[in-house]
């Protein structure tokens, strides 16, 4: 049997981000409306203007555990009758806290949008924000902590930032809050916390999915009439650089070392942020990027490392990040100090194509579902990024060559001036990573 001829296949046309369709609720809430044909999971961010800087510094983690309570009943509905509500609609409830701002999240089919909405509405609204939701959520973040603190990984990233950043800015500690803050956090500390910075204020919604018809009438009745008088607005602080330093977070007897070595980035409205997305890409972002194919596949002292850029909505940091077995932690810091020098090394042609083609093939992917447009939209909001940022980033990304994503690379990554944060057994490794030249090396305990 003859083969059938293959049909010819032709490059892919030029994929663009949905646009939506802007308004405005009565109550001053912005409304995107995102139509997107096809999709009948509907996607609702609340995007609430409250950056984390907000919180009282003895109560940090005040406003996680206020988005945590929120949808564990209302003032309408019970702790036990509401999530059944919710659950009747097919609906997911769900919150996001980071540095910029909060986010309320709601997933639902189309066809219980209304109802599901109004439940939604209710919990960010009028939640009841209960003693004793607020007490297990205050106990769950506690254990949270503890557990984190002994998974070395998650420690040399907390570590790293509060590094990274100067220690008398948030940025330099947990998003959720330390112990010794959560900890102080009670019921009516919560509830005043609400009272103060949740409201219809600077807040955005989202709606994404294939509507029947237009949204605006049903966000209306579930959002327009949200008042909250003593609401107050705090402007987000960018965080402060904080001193080079390198540590040592002892865990006595570890036969592997967590390792970031890194410094401080860029925000995504940074000129150089399409080109220094593509060159970390091609330094440690690729399964056979510069740092894997040597630390991985050629000497086989990691499963895996990487480097990632971690904007913010102003600044970033970046960071080499692994896991090794201690015997060859210290060699692995030195060769991946030496590779991250791109001086003798620059960046090939083939290398930026590479890149260029994975963000351009992977982003129709990334928002190919209404969670993922609506996700993206809330991202942007909070940044204060234009609608249209999708589309500018790829068309700067495919002007990237070898000599911009080399400019770029080379004014952020500074291989000797870098901060190191190693989570290991310091007996075996300090003096050696002294004698790498880390001459400021501390050790410590936790």
């Amino acid at each position: 049997m003859s083969a059938l001829p293959q049909p010819p296949v032709g490059p892919p046309g030029i994929w663009s981000f949905p646009q939506p369709k802007p308004s405005q609720l009565s109550n001053g809430i912005e409304l995107r409306t995102y139509q997107l044909p096809g999709q009948q999971v509907v996607s609702a961010h609340l995007v609430l203007d409250v950056p984390l800087n907000a919180e009282p510094r003895d109560l940090e983690g005040v406003a996680t555990m206020c988005t945590r309570t929120l949808d564990e009943g209302t003032l309408t509905h019970s702790g036990e009758e509401f999530p059944e509500l919710l659950e009747t609609e097919g609906a997911g409830f769900g919150v996001e806290v980071t540095l910029a701002g909060l986010q309320a999240v709601l997933d639902v089919p189309v066809s219980h949008l209304e109802r599901a909405l109004e439940l939604f509405a209710e919990a960010v609204t009028e939640p009841a924000l209960a003693d004793d939701d607020v007490n297990r959520h205050v106990q769950l973040r506690l254990a949270e902590i503890e557990q984190a603190a002994a998974n070395s990984a998650q420690t040399a990233s907390t570590v790293f930032r509060g590094t990274v950043f100067a220690a008398d800015g948030r940025a330099a500690r947990m998003n959720g809050g330390e112990p010794e803050t959560v900890a102080r956090i009670t019921p009516e500390s919560v509830r005043d916390f609400y009272r103060r910075h949740v409201g219809p204020a600077g807040a955005t919604l989202i709606l994404a999915g294939d509507f029947t018809e237009d949204p605006t009438e049903r966000a209306e009745r579930a959002f327009g009439g949200w008042v909250n008088p003593d609401q107050q607005r705090i402007a987000y602080r960018p965080p402060a650089p904080g001193p080079t330093r390198a540590l040592v977070v002892d865990r006595p007897g570890a036969v592997q070392a967590d390792v970031r070595l890194g410094g401080l980035g860029i925000d995504r409205r940074d000129p150089r942020w399409p080109a220094i997305t593509v060159a970390s890409y091609a330094m440690g972002g690729a399964f056979l990027s510069r740092l894997n194919a040597v630390l991985r596949e050629d000497l086989g002292y990691t499963y895996g490392v990487r480097m990632n850029f971690s904007p913010m909505r102003d600044s970033g940091f970046f960071a080499v990040q692994g896991s090794f077995r201690t015997e060859v932690v210290v060699d692995a810091v030195r060769r991946a100090r030496e590779l991250i020098d791109t001086s003798a090394q620059p960046f090939t042609d083939a290398e930026v194509t590479d890149a260029v083609a994975y963000f351009t093939g992977v982003s129709p992917l990334s928002y190919a579902t209404a969670d993922g447009v609506a996700g993206q939209a809330g991202l942007q909001t909070l940044l204060g990024l234009s609608d249209d940022y999708v589309d500018r980033n790829l068309a700067l990304l495919r002007n990237v060559t070898p000599e911009s994503a080399a400019e770029a690379y080379a004014s952020l990554v500074r291989p000797h001036d870098l901060t190191l944060v190693v989570v290991g057994d310091a007996a075996a490794v300090a003096e050696p990573l002294r004698g790498l030249g880390f001459d400021n090396l501390d050790v410590v305990t936790r």
